[in-house]
């Protein structure tokens, strides 16, 4: 089946604007509900953006791109790099920023019928999401693996131009066996959830696809791939979209990219991957390395029980979707006939290396003078211990960090996923020597209220620009492939670390004069492990909403006096109380609970 593409329409603000306030609140309600059954350098590869891109970010208002895998290990970084000039990006919200008592999480465990979307936090959550991307520049929403929750995403943006990145399940397999990833990413327990999900009433007509029988890897990952590309076909149905294939991408870039060139004028259809060394530390998600070949190394035989299982599931297909959806699949999952077979070979697995060692003598955080003048700088960014403290602290005082499946201050991910910060019911705890690597998967809320309890304050973006001004970041790009210790090696107690690099890090201050409607967002600052290093880079004003976070942004403060003025914990947890309260009206709209947020947290 031919690639199709659309053009976004320009989004009508009279819509939105005209919206009474029990429908600004209804809205994300509605697309909560869950399916029914079936029927730097001169050398950086991140290119820079050109000054009439600049200002079209910020007064872009269009709806965001919509780039949708359908499975993980489909190139979708790739994709992002040659959008990331003129973009403003977001990597797996729903997997990554929801828990699974949220109904829009992927791996939801809420009923169909559960009134947890109906609560007001998860409601916020929810509607502060779906209207920030539509403010201060184009945003892009990468997500893999949707499952059951494919619909209801889509119908989040109706008026997104979409992008569908496929790989054949045969490809998958082969990167899943080279860096271990059905262990290191919990694949077993995915299969499981997923499947329980299949034999729910409402989704029991996917149940033949992923039947509870204990299948080996290879069968459960293809079966796992199968049934999310054909929810995604399923809904999509007749939508207009782009399709690039990693295969063809792999072979002839330009030509495999050209429907996506079509779709957002933003996009580089420049190789965005030219040979560089590997990162140092971890290449799972690095796309600087040079590939121009597609060679499966999989262990004796899984080729052909790969290849065996995807013919068994697309065959079903057929008596479950309609037959555009399951042509569409068909063609998606097509491209095993591409690869050259080779035998596994365990050299040449890619896990990543053990943590840096940081020695308990190392530099302490102190608060010290650095530019601009009349301000000191906390010299590390906050760090996972820290954070965890704080956390189980917070706990202490009545503050739920995770509610209704919305995490109110850090984000626990699985290690293998790069989380650092982990819930458990003995509390938080930190990952064994990652204790001194500064925290990341932190909302401004979580930001700002750490701030509070430090007598510090998030810094400006200006104060920001003024403090990086000629520093050279040491980990940016993928160079290492993960964060590094707090703590930069050769600098003192009485210098800034990681001026520019390592991780961005939340402002004080966003974009002004939204409309009522619209969530208030925080810019980032800087330039992360991942992400480009350049000047122009590092002092652009990209922002998220105040319950948004990522894996390349962190904690960095500031004060404005010696004598720090630090707020109880008992204090904190009664402001953020107080605010949490607030969204259970529904005649506020979504810019004036935002800023009661601002107000109680700094």
């Amino acid at each position: 089946m031919p690639s199709t593409h659309q053009r976004p329409g320009k989004r009508s603000r009279t819509a939105t604007d005209t919206l009474s306030a029990d429908a600004r609140w209804a809205a994300p309600l509605a697309c909560g509900l869950r399916p029914s059954a079936p029927g730097t350098a001169s050398t950086s590869h991140f290119r820079l953006r050109t000054p009439q891109e600049t200002r079209a970010m910020a007064t872009d208002e269009r709806p965001p791109i919509l780039v949708l895998g359908t499975s993980e290990r489909v190139g979708s970084n790739w994709v992002l790099d040659s959008l990331r000039h003129a973009t403003i990006q977001h990597n797996e919200p729903l997997r990554q920023q929801l828990g699974r008592q949220h109904p829009l999480a992927p791996l939801t465990t809420a009923a169909a019928t559960s009134t947890a979307v109906r609560t007001p936090v998860a409601a916020y959550w929810v509607d502060s999401f779906k209207r920030s991307k539509y403010r201060n520049g184009r945003h892009v929403i990468k997500e893999t693996n949707l499952y059951f929750t494919a619909a209801p995403f889509l119908a989040l943006f109706p008026d997104s131009p979409v992008v569908v990145l496929s790989r054949s399940p045969l490809g998958v397999a082969s990167s899943f066996t080279r860096g271990a990833l059905w262990d290191r990413w919990d694949y077993g327990s995915i299969y499981r959830r997923v499947a329980a999900l299949a034999h729910e009433d409402d989704h029991r007509g996917w149940s033949q696809l992923v039947p509870d029988d204990d299948p080996c890897p290879p069968v459960a990952l293809t079966r796992l791939i199968t049934l999310n590309a054909a929810l995604l076909a399923e809904a999509l149905g007749d939508r207009e979209h782009a399709h690039v294939a990693y295969e063809a991408a792999v072979l002839d870039w330009q030509t495999a990219t050209r429907p996506l060139a079509d779709l957002a004028e933003e996009f580089d259809s420049a190789r965005p991957f030219p040979s560089q060394e590997a990162p140092s530390c971890d290449g799972t998600f690095a796309t600087t390395t040079n590939k121009d070949r597609l060679v499966a190394r999989l262990r004796p035989g899984t080729g052909d029980v790969v290849a065996s299982e995807t013919a068994r599931c697309l065959g079903l297909l057929r008596s479950i979707v309609s037959p555009q959806s399951s042509e569409t699949v068909g063609h998606w999952l097509a491209g095993a006939d591409s690869y050259t077979m080779a035998a596994f070979n365990r050299a040449t697995a890619t896990t990543p290396a053990p943590p840096a060692t940081v020695h308990r003598a190392g530099t302490e955080p102190v608060y010290v003078p650095a530019t601009p003048p009349g301000i000191q700088w906390r010299n590390l960014l906050v760090s996972n211990a820290e954070m965890c403290v704080f956390l189980n602290r917070l706990s202490d005082a009545g503050v739920k960090t995770t509610l209704h499946g919305v995490h109110l201050v850090a984000i626990p991910m699985p290690h293998e996923r790069g989380g650092r910060l982990h819930c458990t019911e003995q509390g938080w705890r930190v990952s064994r020597g990652y204790e001194r690597h500064p925290a990341y998967w932190i909302t401004w809320i979580g930001a700002a209220a750490y701030a509070l309890w430090d007598g510090a304050r998030l810094p400006t973006s200006n104060e920001l620009d003024a403090l990086t001004e000629g520093a050279h970041p040491r980990n940016a790009e993928y160079r290492v492939g993960d964060v590094t210790p707090a703590q930069e090696s050769g600098l003192g107690p009485k210098a800034v670390h990681h001026r520019v690099g390592n991780l961005r890090v939340w402002c004080s201050d966003g974009p002004d004069d939204g409309p009522d409607w619209a969530p208030i967002t925080r810019y980032r600052h800087g330039a992360a492990w991942n992400t480009p290093a350049s000047r122009q880079e590092v002092t652009s004003r990209r922002s998220r909403h105040l319950l948004g976070a990522s894996r390349g942004v962190g904690v960095r403060l500031a004060r404005d006096t010696a004598a720090p003025d630090r707020c109880p914990l008992d204090e904190i947890a009664d402001r953020i109380s107080r605010w949490l309260a607030l969204l259970g009206d529904r005649t506020r709209p979504l810019a004036e609970l935002d800023q009661e947020a601002i107000t109680l947290l700094s």
